[in-house]
């Protein structure tokens, strides 16, 4: 995600992320970004601090303290070392002064997605069930629980994401390629099944009208 309230700038960071490959979600102020953050599953977020309606340490500060760990670039005229030091303090990760050139942008985007994919474990734990995501394999206790390749896939997409709410439409992304021919009516079924599966196990929501949330 980008939120830039500076039009041209979003724009050009925007094309520029684009261009080589990067799925971007783009939002002019910090109110509308910040729902979007709270309802949408991202891998990073670049985020102006000088905002419209709700400033940018504000949203790093509300992200943190639901431990939401979200690797987060700083982009801002804010160029003093106190306001930079008050950014990194408050939980960004990095902190890029403005004017800055675009290919640093980029380096430091894919230096923040490779820390992040780094520090990733293969082993998620959630109440009794343990799941492997580099074997795919789910347990409970010794045993093994048998789940379809999509139960599983969506099973570890809210796991991936415990306490955020998921949209149907990051679920169907999650567990299918451009090439998939997928009704999205039939993620209601897979959940269904997740449900009664799992049992006690596994605590599912539904959110009406935005999606799914395991507590």
């Amino acid at each position: 995600m980008l939120i830039e309230d500076n039009k041209i700038l979003a724009e050009g960071i925007y094309k520029n992320l684009k261009e080589i490959g990067y799925l971007v979600d783009l939002f002019n102020d910090g109110e509308l970004g910040l729902y979007a953050l709270e309802t949408t599953t991202y891998d990073l977020l670049i985020l102006d601090l000088g905002l419209p309606i709700i400033d940018g340490i504000e949203i790093i500060k509300k992200l943190r303290k639901s431990k939401h760990a979200l690797p987060i670039l700083v982009i801002s005229a804010r160029d003093k070392l106190d306001q930079k030091i008050l950014g990194l303090e408050t939980g960004a990760d990095d902190y890029l002064c403005k004017p800055f050139d675009m290919e640093e942008v980029i380096a430091r985007v894919q230096a923040l997605l490779r820390r992040s994919k780094n520090n990733l474990t293969h082993i998620i734990t959630y109440n009794d069930l343990t799941y492997n995501t580099k074997t795919f394999i789910l347990t409970k206790g010794n045993t093994v629980i048998e789940l379809s390749k999509r139960e599983l896939k969506i099973f570890e997409c809210l796991l991936q994401n415990q306490n955020a709410i998921v949209s149907k439409e990051n679920i169907v992304e999650h567990i299918t390629t451009m090439d998939d021919d997928f009704n999205p009516t039939a993620v209601e079924t897979y959940i269904s099944r997740l449900r009664k599966k799992l049992g006690l196990s596994i605590n599912i929501k539904t959110v009406r009208g935005l999606g799914y949330i395991m507590n």
